[in-house]
Formats: C-alpha cells, structure tokens, sequence
C-alpha cells in the first residue's frame, strides 16, 4: 500500500515538472529587440581600470555566448576584462526609455553605456582575496538606458567591466528592448532562476518544524528528529539561489556575503550529508558500531574545518568540489547499509529500505539530469531542478511518515476501543498455536528419537576385540542426534580402516546428511580394498561421489580416512589422508613424545568434502605404529569447548594426559580426557557434537 502511495506521488511530481517545463518553453509574439550575442568583444584589464582605459585595450571578439565562458578565456582566479558592444537603435526603438537584459552574468559586473554609468551588480573588491566581494547570483541583469543617454543616430558603446571569480560567465539572449518588454522579461527569468525558489523553502521550513514537533510528542522515532533538521538544513542551503534578495547577508548588511556562501553553501551541504547518512541509518533501524559512527562524524568535521579555515572565495571555488566526496563518505557507506537491508533485511525493514532507495534513485536520476544540462549542455539559464528531486525525496518522507503515523494511531484508536476482545482474541490464538506446537514438538521428538535409533545403528565401534588394537570410542551428539560419522572398516578382528568425519551444521538436517555420506564412505572404501588405489584418489572419489549425491544441500565434511597395513615384524603402517579436518595426534613410545600429524610444506591443499566448485587434490601420509604408540582421533566439539572465560579446552590438556598416561587401556585415557574437559567448561553448555577415537597399539 505504502509503495503504491509513493509510486503515485513520484508520477504525479514528474507530470507537475513536465508541466512547469513546457508552460515555460511556451512561444510567445516577441517585441523589438536588438540581440547582442554576436556583438561582444573582450580585453584584460585591472580593477581600477576605467571606461576611458578601456579605449586603449585591444579587444577580440566573444566566440562563445554560454556557461563559464569567461571562465575558459581567463581563469577563475578573478581577473578582470572589459566587454564591448556597439549597436544602432533600430526605428521601433528610437526616442524611447530602454532596457538591455543579460540573462544571466557572474561573477560581479558594473555597466557604462557611452561612456556613462547605468548600474552594476555584485560587488567588486579591489582584489580576488578581498573580503567585500560578492556574486551577482542567479537574478537576470536589468540595465535601464534613457532616452537621454542614447545616440538616437550612430553607433551606442556598452562597456560591461567583470571581475572574473569562479565560473564567470555571460550567457547568450543578450538584448535591448523597450523598457516594459526588459523589465518583463528579466522578471521572469529572476523569478524562474532565483525567486522560484522561495516556495521550496518555505515547504522545507514547514516540514522542518512539523517533524521537529512531532519528534518531541514521540521521542522514540530518532528519525523525526534527524528527518525535521535535514529539511531545515536543506532551507537553508537552496537560500543561495536568492541570497542578492536576503536582507541580511550580503551587500544589504548583516552577515557578510563570503561567510553566508562559507556556512550556507558549503558547511550547509556537508550538514545535509551528515545528517541524511544518520537518518538513513535511524530509519533503517541499523545500529552503529563506534568505528561505523566515528567514520559518519570525521567525514562532516574534517570537511567543515576545511571550510572554516578557507580564506576567500577563490579557495571555495577551487577546493570545494574535491571535499564533497570526503563529506559524503558516510552517506555513501548509509546507503550501502539500505542496500544490504533491501535485499536481507525483515520484511519490515526491507520494504522501508526499498522505499528509501526508490527515493535516493529518484534524486540521483534528477540530479544526473540537470548535472547533464549544466555541465555537458552548458546551460545556466535552466532552473536548477535538483531542488525538484531533492523536494520530491522529502514529500516521498514526509508521505511515508504520515502514513505510518496515521496507521499507528489508527491502531491506537482500535485498540482503545476493542482492547479486551482483542486480548480474548489473541490469547485464543495464542492458545490453538501453543498446542499446535506441543503436538508438533511431540512428532518431532518422536522422530528425533527414531533417528537417533537408525543413527546409532550406522555408527558403532566393534563389539568384539580388534587384533593388536586396544581403542576406546566417545560419540556424544549435541542433541538426540548427531552430524559427526564415524567407522571401523574390519574383517573378524583384523583392523582394515577407520573414517572419522563432521558435517556442518546440527540436527536432523546434519544427520540424515551423515548417513548419506556414510554409505559413499564405505562403499568407496571398501572399493579401495579390492582395486588398491591410493587413500587420496579414494578421498577425492568420495568428495565426487558425496557433492553428486546430496544435490542441492549445502552441507559440507570435513574428515580424517585411514588405513592400516600389518607389518611382519609386529608393526602397522598407517596410510591417512586428511580433509580439512583436525590433525591428529600421535604419541611416539620410543621417543615418548605428542605431536600433531602434520601436511609437508609439497603436500597439496587439502579442503573439505562436498563443496561443489572447489578443485581440491587429497594428500596423504604414512607413518608405522609399534607397540605402546597412541593415535587421538577427534572432531573439533571437544578442543573447541570453552569454560566461563571463553577460552577454547584446546589440544593442550589432552597431550599432556596422553603424555602422562600412556601405560593405561585406551578406556582409561579416553575416561581422563573426557573428565578432564568436563571439569574444564564447569556446566557450560555444549556447542556442538563430540566423537572422539583412540586408538593404541599393543
């Protein structure tokens, strides 16, 4: 419904936009006019260059009528030029009050018109560093000519002297026309490009407050706050567009012009940054880390005393532009956050986040618009319809938050009004569910149990003693039942192999898995006796063999495959190939020593079982077990325990009792081990299963 809502207001903004663009580009019966555009010549010149300095200046003629022109010709660094224009009136302009129009004109000019003084706008200080400076903003040039200052016959000398700071420009559709005819047309072009404006700020301003108040009746919604102080920030920075009308900055009094375009134009815009990356984040409901709110704070202050530190305007205009990406920093991380909430989030967030990016995407594609008319068309006398994108991104807001306000105090309302049979209602329900659980908890602890059954019926030591071989076996499940597998490969009593594996995961889902793999396991195994391939071609046979299986399932193994070989000399050579698993330990009689069994430095990388996509070649190892040797084989359930520090039980502990206990039955290290551990977590709950194999030569 909110979508919709907002899908509507978007459609009925671009209709109000195409509306305003074609009223305005309307053809209408157009009164005598003497167009200048062809007719500019330009020379360099010094601030205390006069008209009559001017005579002696070789001017060339103005190629380009169009944005930042002046600005290609001489720099931005405020130097100043005359321009030169010489015209004859025509017969329906003769004997009569005139205006000449420059639609738009920067950085700060004064007109002669033969030689005599008509008007300037802007303020031109002696220097470019001089702090008197000021813009002549967005408003057309409106130059009155009497009668009694033209040359009725012969040639009119307009000589236009310009401080050249920033992107000086004078643009084309220069002309001189009746004095009604200019002061309509500069008008319009005033209102369309600066005064426009003025209903933006005041919907801004509005907005600002309302949010602002109704942050302090419901305190709990951050993003009111922050919401209220971004369409007053935003106020605050669109007032540049008509800063020449504001009675208290500028060349009016007050705060001076150099300082307001500091506070208003730069600070403002990081301010907006700032505080539109927080409001994403308290709308999307995501909580920051300190290094996460430090990077959104750092990127605002480093930019802002960037600016404060700035000396004059030339600095602004040259270095402003490389600080909006530091600025924008945390706003560009803010909107990465919606992005990942767009996509992962709750269906509550994810629908606000969607809303927020079909906004952000709204803005990007109105500013993209009028960066393309600016920059690539070099068009300045176009209204600047950012504000269009940036005013459709606050009522899309301002829609949003009225809507779900209207909801919760509609539920408010219904709640007032039905509280009690919405509480029978509810605990009803609350009733039927918590029964339907209990009856599905039932069925699954009853299968739960069934499979705990099947699964111990796959996995099992040997019933009966094993030749040369003493072992002792700990299979202990999370839950009922369990994702490590193992087995003992054995005819009679003579010890053919072993495999030990863990699945990923818990549960049923990681049992019925184990049981799967278990099958593969054996049967490849079993195959390796027959045909007398290696340990590692078996292992890499069963990765095959398990990913073809398991299909979809993302379940993994990771696993230890061993085989043994009796030797005639009383001892046994073990072949073992690893997959991602724990290293075993080994416990050397002779030299009386624990150690893991390590891979060699030319061993290949050896990684898990089941993983489809990874091209993993096995390795094995072999190494002889005499009489007294000790071989620990464990799942990683039982060194990752960790007691009340959150320190991990480790390997550690268990070398030191293999060590220590080496003379005893399998039975009694395994006990040691076992208790051991136990006493090491104190009741802490367990994590995970726990399979554990020792295995001892006598």
């Amino acid at each position: 419904m909110k979508k919709r809502i907002i899908s509507r207001f978007v459609f009925a903004l671009v209709c109000f936009i195409s509306l305003f663009a074609f009223t305005s580009c309307n053809e209408k019966e157009v009164p005598p006019r003497i167009y200048l555009d062809d007719d500019f010549y330009w020379a360099l010149t010094d601030a205390d260059s006069m008209p009559e300095d001017a005579e002696n200046l070789k001017f060339e003629h103005l190629d380009n009528m169009g944005y930042k022109n002046l600005m290609d010709l001489v720099g931005i660094d405020g130097k100043y030029i005359w321009l030169k224009a010489e015209f004859e009136l025509i017969p329906e302009l003769k004997d009569d009050d005139l205006s000449m129009v420059i639609p738009y004109l920067h950085y700060a000019d004064i007109l002669y018109l033969n030689g005599k003084y008509i008007d300037d706008y802007g303020v031109m200080g002696e220097s470019p560093d001089d702090p008197v400076n000021q813009e002549a903003g967005y408003v057309a040039h409106l130059f009155d000519f009497p009668e009694l200052y033209l040359n009725q016959n012969g040639k009119n000398t307009i000589l236009i002297k310009v401080q050249c700071l920033g992107h000086a420009t004078i643009t084309d559709g220069v002309f001189i026309g009746l004095r009604q005819d200019g002061w309509r047309t500069s008008d319009n072009m005033t209102f369309w490009r600066s005064r426009f404006y003025i209903f933006f700020e005041g919907v801004m301003i509005l907005c600002g407050l309302f949010f602002l108040m109704l942050y302090f009746i419901y305190k709990r919604e951050v993003s009111y706050r922050r919401f209220g102080f971004l369409n007053l920030l935003a106020a605050l920075f669109f007032s540049v567009f008509f800063v020449t009308d504001l009675p208290w900055a500028g060349f009016h009094g007050g705060v001076p012009f150099f300082y307001y375009v500091k506070f208003a134009k730069s600070i403002c815009f990081f301010a907006m940054a700032f505080v539109f990356s927080m409001f994403i984040c308290a709308y999307i409901e995501k909580k920051l880390k300190p290094y996460q709110i430090a990077i959104q704070y750092l990127s605002f202050i480093l930019s802002t005393i960037a600016v404060i530190l700035a000396p004059d305007y030339l600095w602004l205009v040259r270095y402003t532009l490389l600080l909006i990406p530091l600025s924008c920093l945390g706003l560009f991380i803010s909107i990465g956050y919606a992005i990942v909430a767009a996509i992962k989030a709750e269906p509550t967030i994810k629908s606000k986040a969607q809303i927020l990016l079909y906004a952000i995407f709204f803005l990007v594609i109105v500013m993209g618009i009028d960066v393309f008319i600016k920059g690539a068309l070099r068009n300045i006398k176009l209204p600047f319809i950012s504000i269009f994108g940036w005013t459709g991104v606050i009522i899309i807001f301002f829609v949003y938050f009225c809507t779900d306000y209207s909801r919760i105090a509609n539920r408010l309302e219904y709640l007032n009004h039905s509280l009690e049979d919405e509480i029978k209602l509810q605990t009803r329900k609350l009733t039927n569910v918590n029964e339907k659980l209990e009856n599905d908890r039932e069925k699954s602890l009853k299968d739960m149990r069934m499979a705990a059954i099947v699964q111990k019926k796959y996995f099992h030591a040997p019933e009966h003693s094993l030749k040369n071989w003493d072992y002792a076996v700990r299979y202990e499940p999370l839950s009922l039942v369990s994702g490590d597998l193992y087995n003992f490969y054995h005819e009679g009593e003579d010890l053919n192999g072993i495999s030990l594996f863990d699945a990923s995961g818990h549960g049923v889902a990681a049992s019925l898995v184990t049981m799967l793999a278990e099958n593969i396991i054996q049967q490849t195994f079993n195959e390796l006796l027959k045909s007398g391939e290696s340990l590692a071609e078996a292992l890499k046979l069963i990765n095959e063999r398990f990913i073809e299986a398991k299909g979809e399932i993302d379940n993994y193994l990771t696993g230890i495959l061993l085989s043994t070989r009796e030797n005639k000399d009383g001892t046994c050579t073990l072949t073992l190939s690893n997959a991602g698993h724990p290293y075993p330990l080994f416990y050397n009689s002779e030299e009386q020593t624990v150690e893991e069994l390590l891979p060699t430095a030319d061993m290949p990388y050896t990684g898990p079982v089941g993983l489809s996509g990874l091209n993993v070649e096995y390795s094995e190892m072999k190494f002889t077990m005499k009489s007294g040797d000790i071989l620990f084989l464990y799942t990683d359930g039982i060194t990752e325990m960790a007691n009340k520090e959150k320190i991990e039980f480790g390997i550690e502990p268990i070398n030191q009792i293999i060590g220590k206990k080496h003379e005893d039955s399998a039975e009694d290290i395994m006990t040691a081990i076992m208790e051991k551990m136990e006493h090491y977590i104190s009741g802490m709950p367990r994590v995970d299963d726990v399979s554990v194999i020792i295995l001892k030569r006598v």
